[in-house]
This record gives C-alpha cells, structure tokens and sequence, in this order.
C-alpha cells in the first residue's frame, strides 16, 4: 500500500523531485491559477522546500509506526465496521446519523481481506495525498511555503491519530483537497465528484465545500465554474444519503443526530477546552504571535482566495463544533484552515513555519492540563488541577497498545482512556462523544 501510494504521487502530483511547481506549470492554464497577487522578490528567492517524494516519506515515516496498532480508540470503529458489515450483506444503516456511507462502503470492502491492518493503511494513504493536497493547494492560490504548511497540518497528533486509525476525518479530507485543486484548474466534472465524496464521507463537510466556493466565486470571473461545481457536488452528494433516508423507512429521521446542544455557557466553555486540548499550550503562544498578521492579512481579502478559504472555512467549522463540541477529531478541519490562514498572511516564512510546526507536534508529546472536569461528557464545572501529562499522541498509542486486543466497541475503555489529557481520568464513569 505504501509502495502504492508513493507510485501515484509520483505519476500523478508531480513529477519534480525537489522544486515545487509553479500554479502554471501544476495546471497548464496560467489564467485559471495564476497567483491572486504579484510575487515579491521575497517570493522569487524562496526556498524550494521540500518535494513532494519527501513529504510522502515524511508521512510514511510519522503513521507507519502506529497504524498497525489496531483499529484504533474512536468511540464509533464499532459502528463503522457493523456498517461494512451490513453493506457486505446487501443491507445498509447508517453507522450512525447521518451517515458516512463513502468510508462505511471503504472499510466494508476492505476489512474482510485485510483487517485493521488493510483498513489502517488505506487511512494513511488518504492522509499523505492529502498532506500532498494541501502543499499544492497553497502553491495554487499564489503563496510560497507550501510544503511546511502542509507539515504544520501533519504535525498535530489529533491528525496522526485519525490519521492512522478507523475513520471518515482524513478520508473526507483527501477528497475534499483533491476536488478544490481539480476545481482550480476548471475541471469541474472532476471536482464535482470529489466533493460529492467529501460530502459522502462526512456530510458536514460541505460546510467547506460551500466556504471554498464563496471564496472562489468572490472573483466575478469564476462564478461560472463555481456554479458549474456546485451543480453536480451538491446533489450527487445529497445522492450518498439515500441508503441513509430508505434505511429509515423514507423519512428524514436519519438527519437527526445525538444532541449537543447544553446551553450556550456551557457549549461555550467546552469549544474553548476541545480547542485548547486540540491545540496545545505551545501553539497557543505562537499564535498569540502571529495574531497581528492573522488580522492584518484580511486586508486582502479581496484579492487573496486563500485568505478568504482559511478564514471561512475556519469560521463555519468552528460554528458548527460550537453546536456539538464532541471530538477534538472534528476540529481536524479548523486545524487545516487554521494554518491556511497562516499561509495567507505574512507569518508565511520558513522559520516561524518550522516553530510553527514543532509547537504543533510538541502536543502529541507532552501537555499541560490545566482543569479536570467535575463529570466527563456531562460536565458544568471543573477543577483547576493544572498538571504536565502524557501528550496526545503518546497517551493514544499507550491506550491503543492496552486495548488493541479487545472488540471496537463502546464500553472497553479505549476512548476514556485517549481523552485523559483533555479531561482527566474518567473516574469510573461510562462516557460517550461529548464531554
């Protein structure tokens, strides 16, 4: 599988070893992806930063280690594998609502011939073309860094971990990139499907398919494909669900999901935690940097499809963890629009990108917590009981060593134990998604 990957990203993304294409070259169009501004001398003296052969050896090397490490801790593997199962079958429900029938379908195939091991690595395929995804995204919309913005993407542990594991976040993800850049060079069958994929792996991810669009069709001159793209995404992603909607004896109750909503103090307070776990210590006091150019970079708002993408996408992807602040793996999408932005702005340098990137991984390493909630997944109040603790990615590798050999399902201990760096200990208390 990795030999397969590495095959396509070379006969497909590119075929330079070390110098990242130009947006003409990457698309033979210069008018569909020229850069939204003039390049500076500082962008013509860049670095040529790291090939794409390196960026996939990167990935291979920081997800190879692990994915072997069982299904993984998500508190839906269960569910999922139950989905491929019935679709095995000739049945189908959702895993649950509302559905991510693309990945169900993936893992259904794949689980039979070769188990978590086969279904995993599928998973890190998925992550390193979208890690690839995400340098050319960059380079597409003009802006140098590329590679390291895509490292900085890589470097979070909640990425690593949804990245090696049972999952629909990367999957939904690897298409989402890919249809934006076939979008891009106005290919607009292409990106169509790719976002209908998205859009089938996880259904909130045409939050961003939506936020891209509206950035891209702020130039009146790619309405057109806009419109065009949206046209067959929409809809033939719509199309995905109607297991889903038949499942449920042709109703729309599978659109209804878990509440998340507990008031608006209380939904409030755990973003800000999820986001914090998410983020880690570190990366919060680079950001505390950054923010004068974060702020200072929307000034170009009307000519940088980039800033307008990262700071959209950002902004509808925090809205709606904000109406369920579940899992930090929801914020995986943040996470991307977040170092987007930072590739917009002029904290878009090498060695603030590299800090940026170590304060990403220093996370998954070690952490500090600062608060211990009072009742995990039911919380209204915590205890300030600030500690240094095992970071996230370690934590998780510990608890999928200790629970590899148990069934996928709730109720093993898995996912209390790979949130105890968020939360603390689980206190004996069965928890679910929410906390």
């Amino acid at each position: 599988m990795g030999r397969t990957c590495a095959h396509y990203v070379d006969a497909a993304m590119s075929s330079a070893a070390t110098d990242p294409p130009s947006a003409a070259d990457l698309w033979g169009d210069p008018a569909a992806a020229a850069p939204a501004t003039p390049a500076t001398a500082a962008d013509r003296t860049a670095s040529p930063g790291l090939s794409e052969r390196t960026l996939v050896a990167i990935t291979a090397a920081v997800t190879l280690p692990i994915f072997w490490l069982g299904y993984g801790t998500d508190i839906d593997v269960g569910q999922v594998l139950m989905a491929g199962d019935r679709i095995r079958s000739g049945d189908y429900a959702p895993s649950r609502n509302p559905g991510v029938p693309v990945v169900e379908t993936i893992v259904g195939l794949l689980d039979p011939v070769g188990g978590h091991l086969l279904v995993n690595l599928a998973t890190v395929g998925a992550l390193a073309f979208t890690v690839i995804g995400i340098a050319r995204l960059v380079r597409a919309w003009g802006h140098d860094n590329g590679d390291l913005v895509a490292l900085a993407f890589l470097a979070s542990p909640v990425t690593l971990i949804a990245g090696t594991s049972t999952g629909d976040f990367i999957w939904a993800l690897a298409f989402f990139v890919w249809g934006a850049l076939a979008h891009l060079r106005g290919r607009t069958v292409p990106a169509g499907v790719l976002f209908a994929l998205a859009i089938g792996s996880r259904a909130t991810t045409l939050l961003l398919v939506a936020a891209f669009l509206l950035a891209d069709g702020w130039d009146r001159a790619h309405r057109r494909r806009c419109l065009a793209t949206a046209a067959l995404a929409f809809p033939l992603g719509a199309a995905f669900f109607i297991p889903s909607w038949l499942s449920y004896d042709r109703t729309f109750e599978f659109l209804t999901a878990t509440e998340g909503w507990r008031g608006f103090g209380n939904n409030l307070g755990r973003v800000a935690v999820k986001n914090y776990a998410a983020a880690g210590l570190a990366l919060v006091v680079v950001l505390a940097v950054a923010l004068p150019a974060l702020v200072r970079s929307l000034r170009h708002w009307g000519s940088d499809p980039l800033l307008r993408f990262a700071v959209l996408g950002l902004v509808v992807t925090e809205a709606l963890f904000l109406l369920v602040p579940w899992k930090l793996a929801h914020l995986i999408p943040c996470l991307m629009a977040l170092v987007l932005w930072v590739a917009a702005s002029e904290r878009n340098r090498r060695p603030f990108l590299w800090l940026t990137i170590g304060a990403i991984a220093l996370n998954g390493i070690v952490a500090f917590r600062p608060f211990i909630a009072d009742q995990p997944n039911n919380s209204t109040t915590a205890s300030f009981e600030p500690a240094i603790v095992l970071g996230l990615l370690l934590n998780d590798i510990d608890c999928r060593i200790e629970f590899m050999d148990e069934p996928p399902r709730p109720g093993t201990g898995a996912w209390d134990c790979t949130l105890e760096p968020v939360r603390g200990p689980s206190r004996g208390v069965e928890t679910g998604p929410g906390g």
